[in-house]
């Protein structure tokens, strides 16, 4: 991950439904705080709390990654640090970690695309969602360079 600064931190508590039957925060709610924080994330930046897509598009999870580093368990207070990272045409990566206190309990990135649900396919990121991503440090993506030509040995 990028040694970028978070720009964004969701807090939340572990619940008994969250638990187990260990007693440790269920690997799948580890997957649900992230959720919550990143809709906390899109939220806090538009207004009334919406967060302003034309009707009929969303933003889908093309992929999502997490390393569990330590268990959660019940009460725990859960901070979620989100920060935008690699921008593209049609898509864009979240980085986050998961802390409890100092520990830091899972990291990862989830890869977002914007997608218009009519046509069934990605379309270009809206301007005001680009745009917020990279006032948030969200790089872009660069292009993919052409192949060189093989050469015979």
């Amino acid at each position: 991950m990028s040694g970028a600064r978070w720009v964004f931190c969701h807090s939340d508590e572990v619940r008994f439904s969250d638990l187990d039957v260990m007693g440790h925060l269920n690997n799948v709610a580890f997957l649900v705080f992230v959720e919550s924080a990143r809709v906390a994330y899109f939220r806090s930046g538009a207004p009334a709390g919406e967060i302003g897509l034309p009707p009929g598009h969303g933003i889908l999870i093309a992929e999502q990654k997490i390393s569990y580093r330590l268990p959660g368990h019940l009460g725990d207070r859960i901070d979620t640090f989100l920060r935008p990272d690699d921008l593209g045409r049609t898509s864009f990566r979240i980085e986050f970690e998961m802390r409890v206190g100092s520990r830091v309990i899972a990291d990862g990135y989830s890869i977002m695309v914007y997608y218009d649900r009519a046509a069934a396919r990605p379309q270009p990121l809206p301007e005001p969602l680009r745009a917020r991503l990279v006032a948030d440090g969200a790089r872009e993506r660069e292009a993919p360079s052409a192949r060189a030509p093989l050469t015979k040995l």
